[in-house]
């Protein structure tokens, strides 16, 4: 009996010591930032930068930095359907204009340039509009543009006179682009 309880005990605190049990979402995030530059862009090591997502996921399902960094991680591997499902959880109200931009153009390369797909730019081209700034970013000029909207002229015209300090020859080529060649640059 004492045996039983010694190991039972043991084993309680062995599970209470654990590193993994109860860590904070920024944990998680640390180590897969970590991983993510150790990685280099080696598929294999993202592989596991994905685990450390899973793993901090499965203790904190709900997280909107680890579901958004899984996202953006699964969205440049080309797992385009597991980042779309993430974006998802997370759009009611946990997701900045900048993953709601990415979902839109998840659901555009994964469905087409459908209705929908249109729809969800304009509310993030909405979204940006409503805030009161000096001048278009780079952002809101993709999504009005991407969103067909009759603003997006004038607002690449206001963005290109800015002094937005993303502004470079390859951010404007590529708002230049035509809209399945820049689906396709960013999400491959």
């Amino acid at each position: 009996m004492k045996k039983i309880l010694f190991v039972t005990m043991i084993g309680m605190l062995l599970t209470a010591c654990s590193p993994a049990k109860g860590e904070p979402p920024e944990h998680y995030l640390e180590r897969a930032n970590a991983a993510l530059i150790e990685a280099r862009g080696d598929a294999n090591q993202l592989k596991d930068v994905l685990t450390i997502y899973d793993e901090g996921l499965e203790r904190h399902p709900n997280d909107t930095d680890l579901l958004n960094s899984r996202a953006q991680l699964n969205a440049s591997l080309g797992h385009y359907d597991a980042a779309k499902a993430d974006l998802d959880v997370l759009k009611e109200g946990e997701l900045h204009k900048e993953g709601r931009l990415m979902r839109c153009m998840l659901k555009e390369r994964l469905e087409g340039a459908t209705a929908d797909a249109l729809g969800c730019y304009a509310e993030v081209e909405s979204d940006y509009a409503s805030e009161i700034s000096d001048h278009p970013d780079a952002n809101h000029v993709l999504a009005a543009r991407l969103a067909e909207s009759p603003e997006a002229t004038s607002l690449v015209g206001e963005w290109q006179a800015s002094d937005d300090p993303i502004k470079n020859p390859m951010v404007e080529e590529m708002l230049e682009m035509e809209r399945e060649e820049l689906i396709r640059m960013v999400l491959p």
